[in-house]
């Protein structure tokens, strides 16, 4: 009988070894393990599971999901952020009106710089700190000489009618300020000036003589030449374009409202999506006019608008006790100084009473009469932070030795009144009268002093504008120069009538006023005496030869450590002949809403650059994983 193999082979017709594979085969199908159960094998769990199998199980899970909720919620704490949005509206209040938003004329009125600034661009502008930096330029290139600037416009800058940049544009605005018939206050800047288009985004500057504060005068707004060019230089300040504006800025014209006066009473600016470096947040940005800082205070109290382009310093501490607005404080190149005319007053023509009244002023008293954080005390024309600032030049108080300068210099202390006269009109004590030209006066120790009706004392008088700070500082030197015998009288002049009845006339004995420096000190304009009788800002018409030469060498000078040495010499001898005093560095004050998330401009120019950086400010905020 054949064997099973042997029927099966006959069979199948397989082989042995075929029906050996086959039959492996089915055991290791069968036996082979999985590493998950199914999803047929989980659903029958439950009928395989205990009762407190299945709660533990029901309680495991829940841990479990629960852990992983708690790690959710960690992570997306920890990660998730609010970051700026675009969106939201601000109304800010302006003392003034707008008349030509128009970089030709705009210097003239804060208002219009205001607007311009945030309606044009330059081709460099302040970083808010301490140098111009790239604007509408994304290169600039001196020569070693420093007579030819050339600057390369960036290829996304457009105009908000959507024209490019380019080199014809720079070339027009240039040539309009360079242009009498233009009559724009900024020709100065530019004279002695070329400007070459070099191809269509390249412009160059070719200076006759080098002039090292040249970089300051390239944040002017550039022009569209395709709107302006064909309008007559004659109807310029006509043109409808100077209310509605078209540049390069964050910010484009949307609409503004007028009075039945026909006065601008709102101007609105909505942001410019198209700005070459980074859009704005804010969506529009709405500006009201007011007559005074007082009203525009009241509005702001009143609630009618947000924010207030200028905080009166009389109006301080009240901003800093309203909590919808935060009080931005910068720093702002504004020095206050006393000037001395010894045309007018004779006495004042003698070294020891100038220097008798600056030692006799006591700087720390006053800058703390003044609102906290106000006022810092300075003791020389350049500021620090200016190139030329002489940190070892110092004044100092010391009513004593003012006292002595007086006595040598031939006045002396009445023993009544306290006040100095002059030697020639005091008569030493007697018991009785010695001529009719003498009075006697019997002081509290019983003795009789014999003073002359004739001869005057040592008395000025002291004019400044009449506003709460320069009340309170003319109030703090005459108290200061009256302990040392010097009588002063105070004579306040509204500040619209400052310029044309004090100033220009050179109207004063002792003149308490402020002026303002720009980025680049160049004390050239204050105290060259080329800028006197009208002619610039030196308001006493000094005179120092010496002076004028290094003036005129540092102006031109490009080597920053030959320039820095010369202007500290400036000063050495300023010191010396002491036309002035220098009192104190005063800060900038505005107001913006406090919804408003913004970086506070530490450094200003002017009151414009409170906008350097507002295409950072925001008032929405959207969520982000980090």
């Amino acid at each position: 009988m054949p064997d099973i193999r042997t029927f099966f082979r006959r069979l199948t017709g397989k082989t042995s070894e075929s029906v050996k594979d086959l039959t492996m085969r089915q055991v290791l199908s069968v036996s082979k393990t999985r590493t998950l159960p199914s999803w047929r094998q989980w659903k029958q769990l439950p009928s395989v599971l205990s009762l407190a199998e299945k709660r533990t199980l029901t309680g495991a899970a829940s841990v479990i999901l629960l852990s992983l909720g708690v790690i959710a919620i960690s992570y997306l704490s920890a990660h998730r952020i609010e970051i700026p949005a675009v969106g939201g509206d601000y109304t800010e209040g302006l003392v003034g009106e707008p008349q030509f938003i128009n970089p030709l004329y705009a210097s003239t009125n804060d208002v219009d710089q205001d607007l311009t600034r945030l309606v044009y661009s330059g081709l460099l502008k302040w970083d808010g700190e301490a140098s111009f930096i790239p604007d509408l330029a994304e290169s600039i290139d001196i020569t070693e000489e420093g007579t030819v600037y050339t600057l390369k416009i960036r290829d996304n800058a457009r105009f908000h009618n959507g024209e490019d940049v380019r080199a014809r544009d720079i070339l027009f605005t240039i040539n309009a300020i360079q242009t009498p018939s233009y009559r724009s206050p900024l020709a100065a800047n530019f004279q002695g000036v070329s400007v070459v288009q070099e191809d269509d985004k390249t412009i160059s500057f070719i200076l006759d003589e080098p002039f090292a504060p040249f970089l300051q005068h390239l944040t002017v707004g550039i022009l569209p030449a395709s709107l302006w060019a064909d309008v007559l230089p004659q109807n310029v300040p006509l043109a409808a374009l100077n209310l509605q504006p078209i540049g390069t800025g964050p910010y484009k014209f949307l609409e503004f409202t007028k009075d039945k006066k026909g006065a601008v009473r709102s101007y609105t600016l909505e942001r410019n999506e198209d700005y070459y470096l980074e859009p704005a947040l804010i969506e529009t940005l709405t500006f009201k006019f007011y007559g005074d800082a007082f009203a525009l205070a009241d509005a702001l109290e009143n609630k009618n608008v947000e924010g207030a382009s200028v905080i009166a310093y009389d109006q301080l501490a009240q901003i800093k006790e309203n909590k919808n607005v935060q009080l931005i404080s910068s720093q702002l190149p504004r020095e206050t100084n006393l000037y001395f005319n010894d045309v007018i007053s004779p006495a004042l023509s003698d070294l020891a009473v100038r220097s008798a009244i600056s030692q006799a002023i006591n700087k720390l008293t006053l800058v703390e009469a003044l609102e906290e954080g106000y006022a810092e005390m300075i003791h020389a024309p350049i500021l620090e932070g200016m190139i030329g600032y002489h940190a070892e030049l110092t004044d100092s108080y010391d009513p004593e030795q003012a006292a002595s300068s007086l006595e040598e210099a031939g006045y002396r202390a009445n023993i009544v009144t306290g006040m100095r006269e002059l030697k020639s009109g005091l008569v030493e004590e007697t018991e009785e009268s010695a001529d009719d030209q003498t009075e006697e006066t019997t002081t509290e120790e019983g003795d009789v002093a014999e003073t002359s009706t004739e001869e005057p004392g040592l008395s000025f008088t002291l004019t400044a504008v009449d506003s709460q700070e320069m009340r309170l500082a003319a109030e703090q030197i005459k108290q200061n120069l009256v302990d040392v015998g010097i009588n002063i009288e105070l004579a306040f002049t509204p500040a619209e009538l400052m310029l044309s009845e004090v100033i220009e006339p050179q109207n004063f004995e002792i003149l308490l006023t402020s002026v303002m420096l720009k980025a680049d000190p160049d004390p050239y304009p204050f105290w060259h005496s080329s800028q006197g009788s009208g002619m610039g800002l030196n308001l006493v018409n000094y005179e120092n030869e010496d002076v004028d030469t290094l003036l005129e060498e540092a102006r031109v000078e490009i080597d920053e450590a030959i320039r820095e040495e010369k202007y500290h010499q400036f000063q050495e001898l300023l010191a010396k002949d002491l036309p002035a005093v220098f009192l104190y560095r005063s800060r900038y004050g505005s107001a913006v809403a406090s919804k408003i998330t913004l970086e506070p401009v530490e450094s200003i120019l002017s009151p414009a650059d409170r906008f350097t950086n507002v295409t950072d400010w925001y008032i929405k905020t959207k969520k982000a994983l980090r």
